[in-house]
Formats: structure tokens, sequence, C-alpha cells
């Protein structure tokens, strides 16, 4: 029997209430990403209603990661919020005027989980838990689900110098109806890894910083070569609640025994003697401990960099500098606030040296369109132009802009790390 259209009506009603109790993590394999169009080149989430439900069909395929199909589940999940106030708020810049967090000048690793299905653990990482890709209602891109309590670490770093940082965006969904006396924290370690099996184990060799969203505290730690632990503290941070939704984009800078970490743009650490000289750090992980009530932890856009940018001596007496540090959002020029250390650094140089006149160039990796490559880039830099004379004061009359799109790469487009890199901005000295 064919339904009325009153029933029709009432039927699609009641989707579109039910599709507002709460974010869902979104598991079909496949879904949920694909190309930028003629609006840019960058990947975007498919907010579809039919597929917001959708539930993933894909068995975990075999390897080296340890997984367990028996502990995951088909089912999805609902945050104690609606979708329309926990989708992240893109934060004002003005709120990140004591933000000093500058990225290192080459990216080394780079991992938004692009070339992962749904549904996988992810090639580039190895766990002795369980853990797969995921897409989440709300939030654009693909998550790693780090839930499980082990261990979660990226392959592709070898070794660690001592000046480097670390960036990635952690997303923390509570368990809708809480009992007992639960927990679930999540750590970022850096290790002296000398083999396979020291990966997985509680050692020696250590230093870290964990988020408790039960003690709504951060605390940090460091161990000897022996085991002793030299260094502990916890700083009580009020965005870590165990009841709600939060998201953050974490930044971790480290200058030789300097450990700085930054959540969105808080420093909440700033341990001068956290890491042991003696101690040869080599290796990044995550850690999830006691995570027995349900809630769920994802990470995404993972990169590392080293050194760091010597923006003065590079633009004024070598006549050009570059940056990956200046991030756009999605398929726009809209500038993300987290790019204020960089923007204040490239401000001051300009302050100090007032007769230099600069070139403002804009570049993209090579997805997508050519022709959209080479509208963003422009558009891009016309934006940094005016952020610099808007909110730091530089004369426009100071600054040309252009765009390149991706006909300049500066490292190859067929890895990640290579398209991070070639998103990047170009100041030339005229």
């Amino acid at each position: 029997m064919k339904m009325s259209l009153l029933t029709c009506l009432a039927v699609l009603l009641f989707q579109i209430s039910f599709a507002q109790l709460g974010d869902v993590i979104k598991r079909k394999a496949g879904e949920g990403v694909r190309q930028g169009t003629a609006a840019g080149t960058e990947r975007t989430i498919d907010k579809g209603i039919d597929k917001i439900f959708s539930k993933k069909d894909k068995k975990k395929k075999d390897g080296n990661n340890n997984s367990d199909p028996s502990s995951g589940n088909n089912t999805t999940q609902q945050p104690n919020s609606n979708p329309a106030s926990a989708k992240a708020q893109t934060p004002s810049i003005k709120a990140y005027t004591r933000y000093d967090f500058i990225p290192g000048e080459k990216i080394l690793g780079y991992d938004e989980f692009s070339q992962d299905a749904v549904g996988d653990f992810p090639d580039k990482w190895t766990t002795n838990a369980s853990g797969e890709v995921m897409t989440v209602d709300q939030y654009p891109g693909k998550w790693l689900n780090v839930s499980k309590q082990g261990f979660f670490i990226p392959q592709f770093i070898k070794s660690l110098p001592d000046n480097f940082t670390a960036e990635f965006d952690v997303l923390f969904l509570p368990l809708a109806e809480r009992q007992g006396p639960n927990t679930a924290s999540l750590g970022f370690q850096l290790i002296n890894n000398p083999g396979t099996k020291a990966n997985f184990e509680y050692g020696p060799d250590r230093a870290y910083f964990e988020l408790d969203p039960y003690l709504g505290n951060v605390s940090i730690a460091s161990y000897t070569k022996t085991g002793e632990k030299i260094l502990s503290n916890e700083f009580s941070f009020n965005g870590l609640n165990r009841n709600k939704l939060f998201t953050y984009h974490v930044a971790v800078w480290r200058q030789k025994t300097r450990l700085r970490v930054y959540f969105n743009e808080t420093k909440v650490v700033d341990a001068p003697s956290l890491l042991v000289p003696e101690v040869k750090y080599n290796s990044f992980r995550f850690a999830t401990s006691l995570n027995n009530d349900g809630s769920t932890w994802l990470i995404s856009n993972f990169k590392y960099a080293s050194g760091l940018p010597d923006t003065r001596n590079k633009l004024i007496t070598e006549g050009k500098f570059s940056t990956t540090g200046i991030l756009f959002d999605v398929n726009a020029a809209t500038i993300k606030a987290s790019s204020y250390g960089t923007l204040k650094d490239i401000a001051t140089v300009l302050k100090e040296n007032a007769a230099v006149k600069v070139k403002i160039v804009g570049h993209t990796d090579s997805d997508g369109d050519n022709a959209a490559n080479l509208g963003l880039s422009k558009k891009r830099a016309e934006a940094v132009k005016d952020m610099l004379s808007k909110e730091f004061g530089i004369d426009e009359s100071r600054m040309e802009t252009e765009g390149k799109g991706e006909t300049q790469p500066a490292a190859q487009n067929t890895t990640t790390e290579g398209k991070a890199q070639n998103r990047r901005v170009e100041f030339i000295k005229l």
C-alpha cells in the first residue's frame, strides 16, 4: 500500500528530529569523505540525513595491528549534547593574543587518515589494543578511535630531534548515561623505543602529559633510564569535563629539555626541565588507560615537524620565507585562529624592518581542479594581507599578493606529508 503524502511528511519530520538528538559516529566503510569540487581542493564531510545513522558493515582487515574484532560494535553513539551546541566553534583570533606556538619548519610526518578506509586500523600506525578510522557528524574529516586501553603509535616517526613540534586534534565523546566511578584518560608520550617489545610497555625513558576529564586536570611526568620518576605535576583545567563533549587542537613544542603544550589558545604546560638530557627520545605514542565506561577518544590531523623557522634571517637576509603555520578553514580563505603565533612572528619582523615590502604568495597541493586551486590560493594570500593589516597594524601599501595554486610544489604531491608541505604561504622580500 502506498503511503499518503501526510504520512510521508510525518516520517520525514520524525527522521529530522531524531537526527538532532546528538552527534553521531558514522562508521560505514568509505562514507563521509569526498574530493572537494570547484569550491577548493580539501576534503569535506558528507552530512546527508540518510547517512547519519549508518552502521559500518566492513570487517577489519587482518594485519599486524593486533585488532580485536570482538571489541567493536556496530551501534551508533549519542553523546550528551545536540549537534547545534556540540559543533566545534571557531574561536576568534583575538582570543589567541598570548599564543606563542610556532610550528616546525619542515613537516616530517602528517596523517589525516585520508588514505584509510572507514572501519580499518590505519596503515601507518600500530597498536597493542584495537582501533578503527571513523567519521563523526559535525566534525570534518576522518578520526582514529583510540578508546581501547593500550598504546597507539605512528610508525612513520623514527627519531625525534631536540627541537620539534607536534599537533593533533582530539575529540572526547562522553557516554550518554554514566554509572559508577569511571575513568578514561588519554596520554601523549615521548619514549626511548629500543625495539618492538618496548612499544607496548610502561617502562623507563619516557615523559608524558595526560588528559583526565574525570579529575578535570592535565598531569605531566618523566622518568630516567633506570625508571626513577624525576618530575611529576598536575594542572587543573576546567575545559576537561567527563560529562560533556569537548574538542581541542593540541600543540606540543619541544626545545631540548623543555616541553610546552597548548589546548587551543591556552598554554597548559610549560615545563623547562621535563625531559631528561641523557634519554634519547625517538618515538611518540598515545596511551589510553582504564577506559571502562564506554566513552570515546578520537584523534585526527596529526602533524610532526622539525626545527624552528628563522623568520627574520630568511626574510630579511635571504629574501624569502615560507611557512605551513598559517592554516585555513576547509575550502575557504578563512584563517584559523591557531595561526596567530606564526602571523605575530611575521608581523614582528615587518615592524622591526619598516622599510621592507613583501609579496605574499599562496600555494596549494595538487588535489582538485587547477583553476579552483589557483583561485583559492589568491584568496588566501589576500586574507593573510588583510589579517596582517587589521590585526597587527602592517601598512597595506607594504604588501602585495599573488596566488600560485599547485604550480610550484615544494615537495612531491604523492604523500600526505608532501601535500601538507605544499599547502603553504610564502613571503618574498621586494
